[in-house]
């Protein structure tokens, strides 16, 4: 009777490993061809925001580049102007910033605004309810802290990070990808030298 017991529960379990389907399946499925996705995803915003008019969309050079260094478009940061604040302070690299924020990856077939890694509030957004959290400039990765110090108290801006100026080829978090191209939603409460 045990060993019955024992070949049943046996092919049990081959049988479950067998016909199931993992969910690194799915994933590598929702995820493949990432590297390349996520260079053309950048690229067409990229593109996108140079053909623009220069107020809803900039291109910020990242702040550890020389002009003449800066010749790739993943040497760059993309940012969308959603609101313009009205204040004047704009933070240094070794200033502490108080903000809001959101970060996604890019759009995917599951994940159609991106599948959020990390976010500072719950819910919808609204300046009223949420509390923000407080940051060393240069402490978050390059295109992050690039894009920062060009805000100004107020602004809320979409921020589009190449994987060279965030994680670059490597996993982080254990959400974010190699190769990942970064979108934050960025709102700049206030500045702390």
């Amino acid at each position: 009777m045990k060993k019955e017991n024992t070949i049943a529960l046996l092919l049990a379990l081959f049988s479950m490993c067998l016909f199931s389907c993992s969910e690194d399946e799915v994933d590598n499925d929702e995820f493949a061809n990432w590297k390349e996705r996520n260079e053309a995803y950048f690229k067409n915003v990229y593109e996108k925001a140079k053909k623009s008019d220069g107020k809803k969309w900039k291109i910020f050079r990242s702040w550890s580049l020389q002009e003449a260094a800066a010749r790739d478009v993943d040497d760059h940061v993309v940012v969308e102007v959603l609101t313009e604040g009205a204040g004047t302070d704009t933070p240094l690299f070794t200033d502490y910033v108080k903000m809001h924020y959101r970060g996604n990856l890019i759009p995917t077939t599951s994940y159609h605004e991106g599948l959020q890694f990390d976010s500072s509030w719950l819910g919808e957004y609204n300046l009223e309810t949420m509390i923000p959290v407080e940051a060393k400039v240069g402490s978050l990765v390059n295109g992050y802290a690039t894009a920062l110090m060009q805000m100004h108290t107020g602004d809320r801006w979409r921020i589009y990070i190449p994987a060279a100026l965030a994680y670059a080829g490597q996993k982080n978090n254990g959400v974010i990808l190699p190769f990942s191209t970064l979108v934050f939603d960025v709102t700049l409460v206030s500045v702390k030298n």
